[in-house]
């Protein structure tokens, strides 16, 4: 049974439509229903693996809701799903008037609405119900008890979750082909695996300099800002999906251990993943996240700059030993274009106009917050 939609209102408008959390054979139920969309390479079997190995990782264990839009007048365990999506708590930072808060957010995800059921207002009305839900979903224990902000990454373009107040951000990206590049017997880039990746880009102190860095941009600008917090959780969530990847699909594989590269004289790092798509073209080596420190001297900046663009080569090696076609990370700075012009004088800035589409719901101007956000730390590693 279908809501049935009132005379002249629109199926998605019926009043008897509901979003609710999804019982756990729901959630099975909607992930074999958006399978179709984003199971890849996988099959469905596999596909549903992957998302119960996923809900296991710290990141999500306890953070992760499926939400399914359904008619309230049918029984649990017999709803027809018309269209669901999923959200993911996380921690954020929010910084104003000198002061750095801890506070928590969503991200949105899995969004899908059955090919049958498209056009019937279905998907929009699961955005009307959720942007509500989500500003105190989970929020009990929080000082402020509402989020003040969701995030999520739009592949239908700006136009679609903005009508809810999910604005775009900037989305833009460079990217390198995978190659064998050769070892210059000179360079001291050197490997970082996971316990590397958790000391130099996501440690304590990397954290609390941000924490200050937000703290004073908020003294010079009445601007709030926000950051999804880049803490080690993150990592092992996109480690623990390419893993499973690695693990069914290239099992005569050993598991995939380099988990980014860094330069500890330039104090340059970064930490990667790698990204198995449907064909070679789609697999793509995602540097999910940059650390370093602003240089103090033009020297010190050309020497910053010639060990990016050593990591670089070496994320390209990385990338061609796994069969990767490219390297990309997302909003590069203006440092980070200079070495990729060192690398390759070709690459371009590309600003994404459809896929990856970095969104942001602003709700801080409720509490007395600016009316316009600035988005830190705009990164691959916040994907969700």
């Amino acid at each position: 049974m279908i809501a049935a939609a009132v005379p002249d209102l629109p199926a998605g408008e019926s009043p008897d439509l509901i979003l609710v959390p999804a019982t756990p054979a729901e959630r099975i139920a909607s992930i074999k229903l958006n399978s179709v969309a984003w199971k890849g390479p996988l099959d469905v079997e596999t596909y549903i693996e992957r998302e119960d190995h996923l809900m296991q990782q710290r990141l999500t264990r306890d953070g992760l809701t499926c939400w399914i839009l359904v008619d309230r007048n049918e029984p649990v365990g017999g709803r027809t799903i018309l269209s669901s999506c999923e959200s993911y708590r996380k921690k954020a930072l929010m910084a104003h008037d000198g002061q750095v808060e801890d506070v928590a957010t969503h991200g949105v995800g899995s969004v899908y609405c059955r090919p049958e059921f498209r056009g019937k207002g279905y998907a929009k009305r699961m955005f009307e119900e959720l942007r509500l839900k989500l500003d105190t979903w989970e929020m009990e224990e929080e000082s402020r008890r509402k989020s003040l902000f969701t995030v999520l990454f739009s592949d239908i373009g700006k136009k679609f979750y903005a009508q809810f107040g999910w604005r775009p951000f900037l989305s833009s990206h460079m990217s390198l082909p995978a190659m064998e590049s050769a070892v210059d017997g000179g360079d001291v880039t050197r490997d970082l695996f996971a316990k590397d990746v958790q000391q130099t880009v996501c440690s304590e102190a990397v954290l609390a300099k941000l924490r200050d860095q937000m703290r004073v941009a908020s003294l010079k600008s009445s601007k709030a800002k926000i950051a999804i917090l880049p803490d080690f959780d993150h990592f092992v969530w996109h480690w623990a999906r390419e893993e499973f990847f690695a693990e069914k699909l290239l099992p005569e594989r050993s598991p995939p251990v380099v988990k980014g590269a860094g330069n500890d004289q330039a104090r340059v790092y970064c930490a990667w993943n790698r990204n198995f798509g449907e064909t070679p073209e789609d697999n793509v080596l995602y540097i999910l996240r940059w650390v370093y420190d602003d240089p103090t001297s033009p020297a010190e900046e050309q020497a910053m700059i010639k060990a990016m663009a050593s990591i670089l080569r070496r994320a390209q090696h990385e990338a061609h030993e796994w069969n990767m076609s490219k390297v990309e990370f997302w909003n590069p700075t203006p440092l980070l274009q200079k070495a990729m012009t060192l690398v390759d004088p070709k690459a371009e800035l590309v600003h994404r106009e459809k896929d990856s589409i970095a969104s942001l719901r602003w709700t801080g101007s409720e509490d007395g917050l600016s009316e316009d956000v600035e988005w830190w730390l705009n990164e691959k590693y916040a994907w969700c």
